[in-house]
């Protein structure tokens, strides 16, 4: 197994035991040792690669929105209902992993990673848009939408996501729709 492999794997095996000690008890009663023993890792492991279990599930976050990419359409840009639609389709696919992180308070991880990867989006130029496309660029916008899309998403979750993904994306474009052309730019 080569390196970038063996941290994969090691990436994997300390996540996946987070979530299993994170089903059973809160966040806050799990300990570094307890972790690292559940994941079959050393404890200088954890230390070497992370400062915190915020920093675990980030990073492995950020490693799953690679799959998120990987998903959207091969054309150079992508509409926002199609990205929007293919957001709540992989997050309805982590539905027991987001409630774990909810539950545990840990929200705002799926707000940084959908911001990670809308940032990307936007700065690879991916996102056609049909209202100002300067708006992208404004102070605090991509801290707004990332916000407002990962509100929805926990509010469809905890309501037993009955509305299928596409759904969602019509209600995003309306909403960012009426917005910007009243001119709340």
């Amino acid at each position: 197994m080569n390196p970038q492999e063996r941290k994969q794997q090691n990436l994997t095996a300390i996540y996946e035991a987070l979530l299993q000690l994170m089903s059973h008890k809160p966040l806050s009663m799990i300990s570094i040792t307890e972790l690292c023993a559940h994941a079959q890792l050393s404890r200088s492991y954890f230390y070497r690669n992370f400062t915190s279990f915020d920093q675990i599930i980030l990073t492995y976050q950020e490693q799953a929105i690679l799959t998120y990419f990987r998903r959207l359409p091969r054309q150079s840009k992508i509409t926002l209902p199609v990205l929007m639609t293919q957001y709540f389709t992989f997050m309805q696919q982590m539905a027991a992993t987001n409630q774990l992180l909810i539950d545990n308070g840990k929200a705002q991880i799926i707000v940084q990673t959908f911001e990670a990867a809308y940032t990307l989006l936007i700065r690879h130029d991916r996102i056609i848009t049909v209202t100002d496309s300067t708006i992208h660029h404004q102070p605090y916008y991509i801290a707004f939408f990332s916000g407002a899309v990962v509100n929805i998403l926990i509010h469809w979750q905890q309501a037993g996501m009955v509305e299928p993904p596409s759904y969602l994306a019509q209600q995003i474009v309306r909403f960012t729709a009426s917005h910007t052309g009243n001119g709340l730019k």
